[in-house]
Protein backbone atom coordinates (compact mmCIF):
# COMPACT_ATOMS: atom_id res chain seq x y z
CA UNK A 1 0.00 0.00 0.00
CA UNK A 2 1.37 3.30 -0.96
CA UNK A 3 1.66 6.33 1.67
CA UNK A 4 -0.88 8.87 2.08
CA UNK A 5 1.23 11.73 0.46
CA UNK A 6 1.80 9.49 -2.30
CA UNK A 7 -1.79 8.29 -2.88
CA UNK A 8 -3.44 11.89 -2.35
CA UNK A 9 -0.56 13.46 -5.16
CA UNK A 10 -1.57 10.36 -7.69
CA UNK A 11 -5.29 11.14 -7.09
CA UNK A 12 -4.31 14.91 -7.63
CA UNK A 13 -2.31 13.84 -10.77
CA UNK A 14 -5.18 11.61 -12.35
CA UNK A 15 -8.10 14.93 -11.74
CA UNK A 16 -5.68 17.26 -13.42
CA UNK A 17 -5.50 15.13 -16.26
CA UNK A 18 -9.09 14.55 -17.09
CA UNK A 19 -10.87 17.18 -19.53
CA UNK A 20 -12.42 19.86 -17.98
CA UNK A 21 -15.87 19.49 -19.96
CA UNK A 22 -16.33 15.95 -19.01
CA UNK A 23 -15.56 16.72 -14.90
CA UNK A 24 -18.48 19.49 -15.43
CA UNK A 25 -21.08 17.47 -17.20
CA UNK A 26 -20.21 14.97 -14.82
CA UNK A 27 -20.19 16.99 -11.47
CA UNK A 28 -16.57 15.65 -10.72
CA UNK A 29 -15.11 16.72 -7.37
CA UNK A 30 -12.36 14.61 -5.46
CA UNK A 31 -12.23 14.66 -2.32
CA UNK A 32 -8.33 14.98 -0.56
CA UNK A 33 -7.64 12.59 1.89
CA UNK A 34 -7.70 14.89 4.94
CA UNK A 35 -11.17 15.20 4.56
CA UNK A 36 -12.36 11.95 3.93
CA UNK A 37 -9.73 10.21 6.78
CA UNK A 38 -11.67 13.16 9.15
CA UNK A 39 -15.32 11.69 8.05
CA UNK A 40 -14.25 7.99 8.58
CA UNK A 41 -13.13 8.95 11.81
CA UNK A 42 -16.07 10.88 12.83
CA UNK A 43 -18.40 8.64 11.99
CA UNK A 44 -17.06 5.45 14.17
CA UNK A 45 -18.02 2.66 12.26
CA UNK A 46 -18.52 -0.49 13.66
CA UNK A 47 -15.83 -2.67 12.65
CA UNK A 48 -17.96 -5.43 10.67
CA UNK A 49 -19.96 -3.23 8.62
CA UNK A 50 -20.06 -3.17 4.83
CA UNK A 51 -19.35 -0.07 3.57
CA UNK A 52 -20.24 1.25 -0.27
CA UNK A 53 -18.80 4.06 -1.91
CA UNK A 54 -21.46 4.50 -4.62
CA UNK A 55 -19.39 7.48 -6.50
CA UNK A 56 -16.06 6.47 -5.12
CA UNK A 57 -13.55 8.30 -7.89
CA UNK A 58 -9.91 7.31 -7.55
CA UNK A 59 -10.70 6.21 -3.51
CA UNK A 60 -10.26 9.39 -0.95
CA UNK A 61 -12.92 7.23 0.94
CA UNK A 62 -11.58 3.79 0.37
CA UNK A 63 -8.09 4.80 1.05
CA UNK A 64 -9.18 6.30 4.30
CA UNK A 65 -11.58 3.04 5.32
CA UNK A 66 -8.52 0.99 4.70
CA UNK A 67 -6.09 2.92 6.52
CA UNK A 68 -8.60 2.43 9.49
CA UNK A 69 -8.34 -1.51 9.20
CA UNK A 70 -12.02 -1.58 7.65
CA UNK A 71 -12.26 -5.04 5.39
CA UNK A 72 -15.57 -4.76 3.93
CA UNK A 73 -15.49 -1.85 1.86
CA UNK A 74 -16.91 -2.00 -1.47
CA UNK A 75 -16.82 1.29 -4.34
CA UNK A 76 -18.43 2.39 -7.55
CA UNK A 77 -17.96 4.39 -10.05
CA UNK A 78 -19.43 4.86 -13.36
CA UNK A 79 -16.31 5.23 -15.50
CA UNK A 80 -14.29 2.91 -16.62
CA UNK A 81 -10.48 4.40 -16.70
CA UNK A 82 -11.27 5.88 -12.82
CA UNK A 83 -12.00 2.50 -11.64
CA UNK A 84 -8.85 1.17 -12.77
CA UNK A 85 -6.98 4.22 -10.95
CA UNK A 86 -8.74 3.46 -7.73
CA UNK A 87 -8.07 -0.31 -8.68
CA UNK A 88 -4.17 0.77 -8.58
CA UNK A 89 -4.07 3.08 -5.95
CA UNK A 90 -5.97 1.22 -3.40
CA UNK A 91 -5.21 -2.30 -4.31
CA UNK A 92 -8.56 -3.20 -3.97
CA UNK A 93 -10.59 -5.37 -6.37
CA UNK A 94 -13.95 -4.69 -5.03
CA UNK A 95 -14.23 -1.71 -7.24
CA UNK A 96 -16.85 -2.10 -9.99
CA UNK A 97 -18.12 0.39 -13.22
CA UNK A 98 -21.63 0.62 -12.61
CA UNK A 99 -24.04 3.72 -12.92
CA UNK A 100 -25.39 3.55 -9.72
CA UNK A 101 -27.07 7.03 -10.27
CA UNK A 102 -29.05 5.77 -13.16
CA UNK A 103 -29.76 2.16 -12.11
CA UNK A 104 -31.86 1.39 -9.18
CA UNK A 105 -30.39 0.40 -5.95
CA UNK A 106 -31.92 -3.47 -6.51
CA UNK A 107 -29.81 -3.55 -10.03
CA UNK A 108 -26.87 -2.20 -8.24
CA UNK A 109 -27.21 -4.74 -5.88
CA UNK A 110 -27.80 -7.72 -7.87
CA UNK A 111 -24.66 -6.90 -10.22
CA UNK A 112 -22.44 -6.78 -6.93
CA UNK A 113 -23.51 -9.58 -5.93
CA UNK A 114 -24.45 -8.07 -2.21
CA UNK A 115 -26.92 -7.42 0.05
CA UNK A 116 -27.71 -4.13 1.23
CA UNK A 117 -24.98 -1.93 3.33
CA UNK A 118 -24.56 -1.04 6.54
CA UNK A 119 -23.10 2.33 5.91
CA UNK A 120 -23.19 4.53 2.28
CA UNK A 121 -20.40 7.20 2.72
CA UNK A 122 -18.91 9.51 0.14
CA UNK A 123 -19.23 12.05 -2.11
CA UNK A 124 -21.58 12.45 -5.29
CA UNK A 125 -21.59 14.69 -8.21
CA UNK A 126 -23.19 18.21 -8.06
CA UNK A 127 -24.53 18.64 -11.35
CA UNK A 128 -27.82 20.23 -12.54
CA UNK A 129 -29.77 18.28 -14.59
CA UNK A 130 -29.84 20.07 -18.25
CA UNK A 131 -28.90 19.86 -21.48
CA UNK A 132 -25.17 18.60 -20.98
CA UNK A 133 -26.68 16.27 -17.81
CA UNK A 134 -29.08 13.84 -17.47
CA UNK A 135 -29.73 10.98 -15.70
CA UNK A 136 -29.85 7.26 -17.19
CA UNK A 137 -33.00 6.05 -14.90
CA UNK A 138 -36.60 5.46 -15.59
CA UNK A 139 -38.82 8.08 -15.80
CA UNK A 140 -40.10 7.87 -12.66
CA UNK A 141 -36.85 8.20 -11.07
CA UNK A 142 -36.03 11.28 -13.28
CA UNK A 143 -38.97 13.17 -12.58
CA UNK A 144 -38.95 12.64 -9.05
CA UNK A 145 -35.00 13.74 -8.94
CA UNK A 146 -36.26 17.11 -11.15
CA UNK A 147 -38.64 17.73 -8.36
CA UNK A 148 -36.63 17.92 -5.21
CA UNK A 149 -34.05 19.74 -6.82
CA UNK A 150 -32.84 18.46 -10.65
CA UNK A 151 -29.65 17.97 -10.03
CA UNK A 152 -27.28 14.78 -9.49
CA UNK A 153 -26.32 14.56 -5.68
CA UNK A 154 -30.36 14.84 -5.32
CA UNK A 155 -30.66 11.56 -7.18
CA UNK A 156 -27.32 10.08 -5.19
CA UNK A 157 -29.23 10.48 -1.99
CA UNK A 158 -32.35 8.76 -2.95
CA UNK A 159 -30.41 6.10 -4.68
CA UNK A 160 -28.57 5.69 -1.32
CA UNK A 161 -31.84 5.35 0.32
CA UNK A 162 -32.34 1.95 -2.12
CA UNK A 163 -28.78 1.10 -1.19
CA UNK A 164 -28.41 1.55 2.32
CA UNK A 165 -29.74 -1.56 5.45
CA UNK A 166 -33.17 0.03 6.72
CA UNK A 167 -31.03 1.05 9.83
CA UNK A 168 -28.58 2.10 7.23
CA UNK A 169 -26.06 5.01 7.44
CA UNK A 170 -25.71 7.04 4.88
CA UNK A 171 -23.01 10.25 4.70
CA UNK A 172 -23.03 12.15 2.04
CA UNK A 173 -20.79 15.53 1.06
CA UNK A 174 -23.19 17.77 -0.40
CA UNK A 175 -23.91 21.24 -1.24
CA UNK A 176 -25.31 23.27 1.72
CA UNK A 177 -28.04 24.70 -0.17
CA UNK A 178 -29.86 21.66 0.20
CA UNK A 179 -30.55 22.49 3.78
CA UNK A 180 -32.75 25.86 2.67
CA UNK A 181 -33.18 26.55 -0.33
CA UNK A 182 -36.99 26.08 -1.91
CA UNK A 183 -35.72 24.04 -4.81
CA UNK A 184 -34.57 21.27 -2.78
CA UNK A 185 -38.03 21.15 -0.65
CA UNK A 186 -38.95 18.01 -1.34
CA UNK A 187 -36.11 16.23 -0.11
CA UNK A 188 -35.30 18.02 2.41
CA UNK A 189 -39.01 16.64 3.44
CA UNK A 190 -38.17 13.43 3.17
CA UNK A 191 -35.20 13.79 5.46
CA UNK A 192 -37.28 15.56 7.88
CA UNK A 193 -40.02 13.38 8.02
CA UNK A 194 -38.67 9.74 6.98
CA UNK A 195 -35.50 9.46 8.11
CA UNK A 196 -33.07 10.27 11.48
CA UNK A 197 -30.67 13.44 10.52
CA UNK A 198 -27.72 12.60 12.63
CA UNK A 199 -25.55 15.47 11.65
CA UNK A 200 -24.50 18.00 9.94
CA UNK A 201 -20.66 19.25 9.56
CA UNK A 202 -19.93 22.61 8.39
CA UNK A 203 -17.28 22.74 5.74
CA UNK A 204 -17.51 26.08 4.60
CA UNK A 205 -15.89 26.75 1.02
CA UNK A 206 -14.05 23.43 1.09
CA UNK A 207 -13.86 23.05 -2.91
CA UNK A 208 -12.93 25.82 -4.70
CA UNK A 209 -13.85 24.80 -7.96
CA UNK A 210 -17.17 24.18 -6.39
CA UNK A 211 -19.70 27.39 -6.25
CA UNK A 212 -21.55 27.40 -3.16
CA UNK A 213 -20.66 26.07 0.31
CA UNK A 214 -20.92 22.23 1.81
CA UNK A 215 -21.97 20.09 4.43
CA UNK A 216 -21.46 16.64 5.41
CA UNK A 217 -25.19 15.65 6.02
CA UNK A 218 -25.47 12.01 7.93
CA UNK A 219 -28.72 10.45 7.85
CA UNK A 220 -29.99 6.97 9.27
CA UNK A 221 -32.26 4.85 6.81
CA UNK A 222 -35.41 5.26 8.82
CA UNK A 223 -36.68 7.58 10.89
CA UNK A 224 -36.77 7.82 15.06
CA UNK A 225 -38.87 10.03 17.20
CA UNK A 226 -37.48 12.47 19.66
CA UNK A 227 -34.12 12.97 17.43
CA UNK A 228 -31.94 16.12 17.93
CA UNK A 229 -29.36 16.88 14.74
CA UNK A 230 -26.34 17.47 16.08
CA UNK A 231 -24.53 20.97 14.15
CA UNK A 232 -20.50 20.35 13.60
CA UNK A 233 -18.08 22.61 12.24
CA UNK A 234 -14.94 21.22 9.96
CA UNK A 235 -11.69 23.00 9.68
CA UNK A 236 -8.60 20.99 9.21
CA UNK A 237 -9.37 18.19 10.12
CA UNK A 238 -10.64 19.14 13.03
CA UNK A 239 -14.59 18.43 14.01
CA UNK A 240 -16.41 20.93 16.34
CA UNK A 241 -19.36 20.81 17.97
CA UNK A 242 -21.35 23.51 17.82
CA UNK A 243 -25.17 23.07 18.64
CA UNK A 244 -28.23 19.77 18.55
CA UNK A 245 -31.67 21.10 17.62
CA UNK A 246 -34.49 18.88 17.72
CA UNK A 247 -35.34 17.10 14.38
CA UNK A 248 -39.03 17.77 14.55
CA UNK A 249 -38.19 21.78 15.31
CA UNK A 250 -37.65 21.96 11.96
CA UNK A 251 -40.85 22.24 9.41
CA UNK A 252 -39.00 23.32 6.52
CA UNK A 253 -35.65 24.85 6.11
CA UNK A 254 -32.99 23.69 7.93
CA UNK A 255 -31.13 26.56 9.63
CA UNK A 256 -27.32 25.85 10.90
CA UNK A 257 -26.94 26.69 14.57
CA UNK A 258 -23.61 27.77 15.72
CA UNK A 259 -24.34 27.77 19.55
CA UNK A 260 -27.71 27.16 21.57
CA UNK A 261 -28.14 30.57 22.45
CA UNK A 262 -29.19 31.20 19.13
CA UNK A 263 -31.83 29.16 18.81
CA UNK A 264 -34.59 31.53 21.25
CA UNK A 265 -32.99 34.79 19.55
CA UNK A 266 -34.26 33.03 16.41
CA UNK A 267 -36.92 32.03 17.25
CA UNK A 268 -38.07 35.74 19.43
CA UNK A 269 -37.20 37.31 15.87
CA UNK A 270 -38.69 34.57 13.64
CA UNK A 271 -42.04 34.35 15.17
CA UNK A 272 -42.80 37.58 17.38
CA UNK A 273 -42.87 40.14 14.49
CA UNK A 274 -43.83 41.13 11.29
CA UNK A 275 -41.44 40.31 7.74
CA UNK A 276 -40.27 42.88 5.67
CA UNK A 277 -42.47 41.09 2.59
CA UNK A 278 -45.63 42.31 4.95
CA UNK A 279 -44.61 45.14 5.25
CA UNK A 280 -43.90 46.62 1.66
CA UNK A 281 -46.55 47.86 -1.11
CA UNK A 282 -44.69 45.80 -3.92
CA UNK A 283 -43.00 42.94 -4.65
CA UNK A 284 -39.08 43.18 -3.13
CA UNK A 285 -37.17 43.09 -7.09
CA UNK A 286 -34.22 44.05 -8.63
CA UNK A 287 -34.77 47.43 -10.63
CA UNK A 288 -34.93 47.64 -14.58
CA UNK A 289 -33.49 50.93 -15.77
CA UNK A 290 -30.54 50.85 -18.51
CA UNK A 291 -30.57 54.24 -18.52
CA UNK A 292 -27.29 56.20 -18.08
CA UNK A 293 -28.92 58.16 -15.00
CA UNK A 294 -29.81 54.58 -12.91
CA UNK A 295 -28.62 54.37 -9.78
CA UNK A 296 -26.01 51.28 -9.91
CA UNK A 297 -25.44 49.31 -6.72
CA UNK A 298 -21.56 50.41 -6.54
CA UNK A 299 -22.97 54.10 -6.34
CA UNK A 300 -24.84 53.27 -2.92
CA UNK A 301 -22.98 53.61 0.58
CA UNK A 302 -25.30 53.28 3.97
CA UNK A 303 -27.51 56.06 3.90
CA UNK A 304 -26.61 57.73 0.90
CA UNK A 305 -24.71 57.96 -1.94
CA UNK A 306 -21.09 58.07 -3.28
CA UNK A 307 -21.43 60.83 -6.00
CA UNK A 308 -24.87 62.59 -5.39
CA UNK A 309 -27.07 63.75 -2.42
CA UNK A 310 -29.79 61.80 -1.22
CA UNK A 311 -33.40 63.07 -2.79
CA UNK A 312 -36.17 64.67 -0.57
CA UNK A 313 -39.25 62.42 -1.26
CA UNK A 314 -40.34 59.24 -2.62
CA UNK A 315 -41.26 55.56 -1.45
CA UNK A 316 -37.85 53.59 -1.97
CA UNK A 317 -35.16 52.00 -0.33
CA UNK A 318 -32.12 50.88 -2.95
CA UNK A 319 -30.00 48.42 -1.95
CA UNK A 320 -26.37 46.96 -3.23
CA UNK A 321 -27.88 44.00 -4.68
CA UNK A 322 -24.14 42.06 -3.98
CA UNK A 323 -24.07 41.05 -0.69
CA UNK A 324 -21.32 40.29 1.60
CA UNK A 325 -21.18 39.63 5.21
CA UNK A 326 -18.03 41.44 6.46
CA UNK A 327 -20.01 44.75 4.90
CA UNK A 328 -23.83 43.77 5.28
CA UNK A 329 -26.53 45.59 3.92
CA UNK A 330 -25.47 48.58 1.89
CA UNK A 331 -28.58 51.16 1.63
CA UNK A 332 -29.83 54.49 0.94
CA UNK A 333 -33.00 56.27 0.88
CA UNK A 334 -34.03 56.07 -2.93
CA UNK A 335 -36.94 58.48 -3.46
CA UNK A 336 -37.67 58.27 -7.09
CA UNK A 337 -34.78 57.93 -8.25
CA UNK A 338 -34.03 54.55 -11.34
CA UNK A 339 -32.30 51.80 -10.05
CA UNK A 340 -30.56 49.50 -12.56
CA UNK A 341 -30.43 45.66 -12.22
CA UNK A 342 -27.87 45.70 -9.49
CA UNK A 343 -30.03 47.16 -6.92
CA UNK A 344 -33.03 45.93 -5.07
CA UNK A 345 -35.89 47.87 -4.82
CA UNK A 346 -38.17 48.02 -1.42
CA UNK A 347 -41.62 50.02 -1.86
CA UNK A 348 -42.72 51.83 1.40
CA UNK A 349 -46.11 53.47 1.80
CA UNK A 350 -43.72 56.95 2.26
CA UNK A 351 -40.71 58.53 2.75
CA UNK A 352 -40.93 58.55 6.56
CA UNK A 353 -41.54 55.01 6.21
CA UNK A 354 -38.63 54.01 4.11
CA UNK A 355 -36.00 55.94 6.64
CA UNK A 356 -37.28 53.98 9.83
CA UNK A 357 -37.09 50.90 7.71
CA UNK A 358 -33.63 51.76 6.46
CA UNK A 359 -32.20 52.45 9.97
CA UNK A 360 -33.99 48.84 10.41
CA UNK A 361 -32.09 47.52 7.77
CA UNK A 362 -28.11 48.86 9.32
CA UNK A 363 -28.68 47.58 12.26
CA UNK A 364 -26.86 45.06 13.88
CA UNK A 365 -30.05 43.05 14.72
CA UNK A 366 -31.35 42.67 11.27
CA UNK A 367 -27.79 42.34 9.36
CA UNK A 368 -26.77 39.16 12.11
CA UNK A 369 -30.52 37.70 11.41
CA UNK A 370 -29.90 37.86 8.00
CA UNK A 371 -26.71 36.60 8.05
CA UNK A 372 -27.31 33.58 10.27
CA UNK A 373 -30.61 32.63 9.09
CA UNK A 374 -31.35 34.36 5.76
CA UNK A 375 -28.75 33.09 4.12
CA UNK A 376 -28.13 30.49 6.55
CA UNK A 377 -24.48 31.06 7.82
CA UNK A 378 -23.02 31.27 4.21
CA UNK A 379 -19.77 33.23 3.48
CA UNK A 380 -20.15 33.70 0.13
CA UNK A 381 -21.32 36.83 -1.39
CA UNK A 382 -24.76 36.82 -2.44
CA UNK A 383 -27.58 38.43 -4.32
CA UNK A 384 -29.82 40.55 -1.62
CA UNK A 385 -33.09 39.11 -3.47
CA UNK A 386 -36.50 39.13 -1.95
CA UNK A 387 -36.09 35.50 -1.31
CA UNK A 388 -33.63 36.41 1.82
CA UNK A 389 -34.93 40.17 2.57
CA UNK A 390 -38.69 39.45 2.63
CA UNK A 391 -38.22 37.35 6.14
CA UNK A 392 -36.63 39.87 8.01
CA UNK A 393 -38.59 41.09 10.85
CA UNK A 394 -39.89 44.16 11.05
CA UNK A 395 -41.19 45.91 14.19
CA UNK A 396 -42.97 49.51 13.57
CA UNK A 397 -42.51 51.01 17.05
CA UNK A 398 -44.51 53.94 17.25
CA UNK A 399 -42.49 55.46 20.35
CA UNK A 400 -39.29 54.85 18.64
CA UNK A 401 -40.09 55.59 14.84
CA UNK A 402 -39.33 59.58 15.20
CA UNK A 403 -36.04 58.60 16.93
CA UNK A 404 -34.86 56.63 14.24
CA UNK A 405 -35.89 59.02 11.40
CA UNK A 406 -33.85 61.37 12.86
CA UNK A 407 -30.75 59.49 13.02
CA UNK A 408 -31.10 58.25 9.22
CA UNK A 409 -31.91 61.80 8.08
CA UNK A 410 -29.08 62.84 9.96
CA UNK A 411 -26.46 60.01 9.04
CA UNK A 412 -27.49 61.02 5.51
CA UNK A 413 -26.12 64.59 5.46
CA UNK A 414 -23.04 64.39 7.57
CA UNK A 415 -19.34 63.18 6.23
CA UNK A 416 -20.14 59.95 6.11
CA UNK A 417 -18.15 57.66 8.44
CA UNK A 418 -16.64 60.16 10.34
CA UNK A 419 -16.85 60.38 14.64
CA UNK A 420 -19.98 61.56 14.50
CA UNK A 421 -21.41 59.02 11.98
CA UNK A 422 -20.25 56.29 13.97
CA UNK A 423 -21.65 58.26 17.17
CA UNK A 424 -25.29 58.44 15.40
CA UNK A 425 -24.63 54.69 14.20
CA UNK A 426 -24.14 53.67 17.92
CA UNK A 427 -27.02 55.42 19.25
CA UNK A 428 -29.25 53.59 16.22
CA UNK A 429 -28.41 50.00 17.24
CA UNK A 430 -29.11 50.59 20.68
CA UNK A 431 -32.77 51.98 19.92
CA UNK A 432 -33.20 48.65 17.60
CA UNK A 433 -32.07 46.32 20.37
CA UNK A 434 -34.79 48.12 22.44
CA UNK A 435 -37.28 47.96 19.77
CA UNK A 436 -36.75 43.66 19.48
CA UNK A 437 -37.31 43.77 22.81
CA UNK A 438 -34.13 41.84 22.84
CA UNK A 439 -32.74 41.29 26.46
CA UNK A 440 -28.32 42.15 27.68
CA UNK A 441 -27.68 38.44 26.65
CA UNK A 442 -29.35 38.55 23.36
CA UNK A 443 -27.72 42.06 22.65
CA UNK A 444 -23.81 40.65 24.05
CA UNK A 445 -24.32 37.50 22.03
CA UNK A 446 -25.17 39.34 18.58
CA UNK A 447 -22.68 42.16 19.07
CA UNK A 448 -20.35 39.33 19.89
CA UNK A 449 -21.03 37.24 16.50
CA UNK A 450 -21.27 40.52 14.56
CA UNK A 451 -17.92 41.47 15.32
CA UNK A 452 -16.24 37.80 14.38
CA UNK A 453 -18.23 38.94 10.87
CA UNK A 454 -17.97 42.33 10.04
CA UNK A 455 -15.49 44.25 9.13
CA UNK A 456 -13.90 46.46 11.98
CA UNK A 457 -14.41 49.59 9.83
CA UNK A 458 -17.57 49.40 10.71
CA UNK A 459 -17.47 50.04 14.21
CA UNK A 460 -15.05 52.86 14.35
CA UNK A 461 -11.86 54.39 16.18
CA UNK A 462 -13.77 54.13 19.41
CA UNK A 463 -16.20 51.13 19.56
CA UNK A 464 -13.79 48.30 17.66
CA UNK A 465 -12.90 45.43 19.78
CA UNK A 466 -13.19 42.84 16.98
Amino acid sequence: MSNNITFEEKSLDYEKSLDGDFKKNNGIFYTDTELASSIVKFLEIPEKASILDPCCGTGSFIYALQQKGYSKVYGCDFDLMTVKKCRELTESKKIKTMDTIGQSGDIVLKKMRHSKFDYIIGNPPYAPLGKNVSIEGDAYFVAKVKRAGSNLFVAAIYRAFELAKTDGIISFIIPKNLLHISSYKNIRETLLKEKTIISIIELGIHFKTVRGEQVVLTVKNNYEENNKIKFYSYNHGEITFMSEVAQDYYEDEIIVFTDNEEVPIYDKLKDSYEQLGDVCTDTIKRGRDKSEKAIRGKQIRKFGFKDQDVPDDGNQIFIQNIFSAEAGITASFGGNLKPSETVTTIKLKNTKMCKYVLGLLHSRVCNYFLIRFGFNNSRLTIHTDAQYLKGIPIVIDDDAFEKVVSIVNKMETITYMDDEWYKLNEQLNDIVYKIYELNVNDKNYIEKEMKKISASKWYGKTTCTA
